[in-house]
């Protein structure tokens, strides 16, 4: 009772139901990959199979909105390292309470949830490892897992190369807090990297999992790029120029969270990619327009071939509108004047070139 609740509460939308495409863009949306970096919903619900009334996703939506490959996120402690809110969330969830005390056994468990939707999905939701066709026929959705919080490790990189045995493909060093692996732009110090750190993005990168600079501190994402050989993302991200406001009372906000202009940049010009989050505080504003600016905007500051989708669905986060309205996303980006072939990039293209980059 409580995650329904909490579901309820934190994963709205302003716009309800399906929203108007043209039949041109509908067939164009269907013909193309489209790829989102960045969906909680293993964080919030037990199910997926079946539709249900709220939050942003459920497989029959994700498959009305044309989504073919599902980054499903998972977090292991939140707001803070000590997991202060987590432990009862998950508890709520369904996670096992000897299970609570051991990251590693907090991410074991939502991937085994992810399992059993893929068992009762009877073929409409499959894990996929790059490389692999994506299908063009709207007959199942594919889903692959990442992690957001270097905290899963407990210092042990050997446990990168178990967590990519079972499909995760990126992972994240920061979360909303520090990590032992880097601090976090809503951290309580936003310090840098740390010599653990530092170790693990080798090691990513020789196992083939992706390094995931999302909520990374300005100077952790600093420190990190010189360090980078081989293709990465930020996969879910809002701008400071659009969406840069503070709070007094919490640490996070889109001040904290979104990323300064320059940081952009230089992370286009290291070769990574830009996931543009849909979530209505770190876009900027609560309609199609100001998701259509925020992409414009990532477009402006590293090119086209550098943004993609990464919507941070059910990420406890309002969003203008809920999976369904992808097809809508994919007028209004050509709308804006982007070609085909640059909407077709950022919304999936892009994506699997990263993900087969690292496969």
């Amino acid at each position: 009772m409580i995650d329904r609740i909490v579901d309820r509460l934190l994963n709205g939308t302003v716009l309800r139901g399906p929203l108007a495409v043209r039949p041109d863009v509908a067939a164009f949306h269907a013909s193309i990959p489209v790829v989102d970096l960045l969906v909680g919903t293993p964080l919030f619900r037990r199910g997926f199979v079946e539709r249900i009334d709220h939050g942003h996703v459920d497989l029959p939506r994700a498959r009305e909105g044309g989504l073919d490959i599902i980054a499903f996120s998972i977090a292991t402690r939140f707001p803070n390292l000590r997991g202060t809110l987590s432990g009862p969330h998950f508890r709520a969830l369904g996670v096992p309470a000897a299970r609570l005390g051991d990251d590693l056994a907090i991410a074991d468990t939502f991937l085994d949830r992810i399992d059993g939707w893929v068992a009762a999905s009877e073929g409409r939701l499959a894990w996929w490892t790059p490389g692999e066709p994506v299908p063009t026929e709207r007959v199942g959705v594919r889903c692959i897992a990442g992690i957001q919080g270097g905290q899963v490790l407990d210092s042990d990189l050997g446990r990168i190369e178990r967590l990519r045995g079972r499909g995760v493909r990126m992972l994240a060093l920061a979360h909303v807090m520090d990590t032992p692996l880097a601090g976090s732009g809503s951290g309580r110090r936003a310090g840098g990297l740390t010599g653990l750190g530092r170790e693990t993005i080798a090691e990513l990168e020789r196992v083939g999992v992706i390094v995931d600079l999302a909520h990374a501190s300005v100077a952790a994402i600093r420190e990190a790029l010189p360090l980078l050989h081989r293709p990465f993302a930020v996969s879910h991200t809002g701008f400071t120029a659009l969406a840069g406001s503070r709070s007094r009372w919490r640490r996070y906000s889109p001040a904290t969270r979104n990323l300064p202009d320059e940081v952009v940049r230089e992370v286009g010009l290291a070769g990574g990619l830009i996931g543009v989050t849909l979530a209505t505080a770190l876009s900027g504003g609560t309609t199609m327009t100001a998701v259509v600016r925020a992409f414009m905007h990532a477009v402006d500051l590293v090119g086209p071939e550098h943004v993609a989708l990464g919507s941070d669905f059910d990420g406890a986060l309002r969003m203008p509108f809920d999976v369904t309205g992808l097809p809508a996303l994919t007028g209004a980006l050509l709308d804006a004047g982007l070609d085909r072939g640059t909407v077709a990039g950022i919304m999936g293209g892009n994506a699997l070139r990263l993900l087969d980059a690292n496969g």
